[in-house]
């Protein structure tokens, strides 16, 4: 037969018993909790009439628990519903044991991961198929790659994990009998080890320019002797940086929240991950928990995000030493002089512009790369 619990809020609760003793309604189990709070139960066969009743009434309520044969069936279901889910999963797993669900390359470089996964599709093997290969197999085809010099090979649960060695590159230096100039300069100090100065202190010389020839001379100016050119070429060197910067920046704020879900055969178990920040960022990351069936966790991540001002003079003391380090300290020089100016490009952005003069060694092979500007 079965009963049902109510919890009933609201004033006049004896005019409410009143109207359920004229309807003939049995209470049981009536407690008053206080002037506005009373818990009572019925039977299941009265309760759609209490209910009607409390709603006339306008009465807050809320149903606590029912009893009954269908209440019971239905967690009987339950339980066995969850038992069948169970006998189901672990039949799977034991079928999925069977095949192969994910392939891991490492260690390649230059070959990328579809023309290795397409060469082992081409010899049958592939996600999804069963794993009655051997991981010779799985080397042997790899190895018929070009720039492929070693392959191993092993198969660990449900996941083929593949190692690849590709053969080493090789590049050849041009030799050069010179030392050129590496920017446009003025020389100021020289100092030579190997060969002979084509330029004197106080010359402007232009990129490109041999500063150092390996030849040396003998006292008549005649060609004596090739020799390696070596030797330092300090010059007086203008740089110019620019960049376009904002007053406004976004950070973390420190504060995060993350959710996990777990993922079978595409189907996803847990409650979706829901954003409570305005601005954020987001970090999703996926783990495999299971080694014999295709089971991942999936953890997304919001970060909260805010914005905050700086300074211009921090933004002009900042850019100045981006354009010192990327443009002097990078070419083993250091800062003579520093200018900086600055235009508005619109509300809280500016474009800075900072002009350098600064003694680097300007001398290099004809390979030698110059510093980023």
């Amino acid at each position: 037969m079965g009963t049902t619990r109510f919890e009933v809020v609201g004033l006049n609760q004896l005019k409410l018993l009143n109207v359920f003793l004229a309807e003939a309604i049995t209470i049981s189990d009536l407690h008053r909790q206080s002037q506005r709070l009373m818990r009572f139960t019925v039977k299941n066969s009265d309760k759609a009439k209490v209910i009607d009743i409390m709603d006339r009434q306008c009465f807050e309520y809320c149903i606590l628990a029912e009893t009954g044969i269908k209440k019971s069936l239905f967690g009987l279901a339950r339980r066995c519903g969850v038992f069948i889910g169970i006998v189901a999963v672990i039949v799977l797993a034991v079928f999925a044991e069977r095949y192969l669900w994910k392939i891991e390359i490492s260690g390649n470089d230059r070959i990328d991961d579809l023309t290795i996964t397409r060469a082992l599709e081409e010899s049958g093997i592939s996600v999804g198929s069963k794993k009655n290969f051997d991981s010779s197999l799985v080397e042997e085809t790899i190895m018929a790659l070009s720039d492929v010099s070693a392959v191993s090979a092993q198969i660990v649960g449900t996941t083929l994990k593949i190692e690849v060695l590709e053969n080493a590159v090789t590049t050849q230096k041009e030799a050069s009998g010179e030392v050129i100039s590496l920017y446009d300069a003025e020389v100021v100090r020289i100092i030579i080890k190997s060969g002979t100065p084509t330029v004197n202190i106080g010359d402007r010389v232009p990129m490109g320019a041999t500063l150092i020839e390996g030849i040396e001379y003998n006292t008549e100016g005649l060609p004596m002797l090739e020799v390696e050119a070596k030797g330092q070429i300090f010059g007086k060197v203008n740089f110019t940086y620019s960049e376009t910067v904002s007053q406004f920046y976004t950070a973390r704020t420190g504060n995060s929240q993350s959710n996990t879900v777990i993922k079978i055969f595409g189907l996803n178990i847990g409650k979706p991950p829901e954003n409570l920040y305005e601005k954020y960022e987001v970090e999703r990351t996926l783990t495999q928990i299971g080694s014999f069936i295709p089971l991942y966790a999936e953890t997304t991540r919001y970060y909260e995000l805010n914005t905050y001002e700086v300074s211009l003079d921090k933004l002009l003391e900042s850019v100045r030493d981006k354009a010192v380090n990327n443009l002097v300290i990078c070419a083993g020089g250091s800062p003579i002089t520093t200018t900086m100016s600055y235009k508005t490009v619109a509300e809280g952005v500016y474009r800075i512009t900072v002009h350098i003069e600064a003694e680097v060694s300007i001398g290099g092979k004809k390979i030698d790369r110059i510093c980023a500007n």
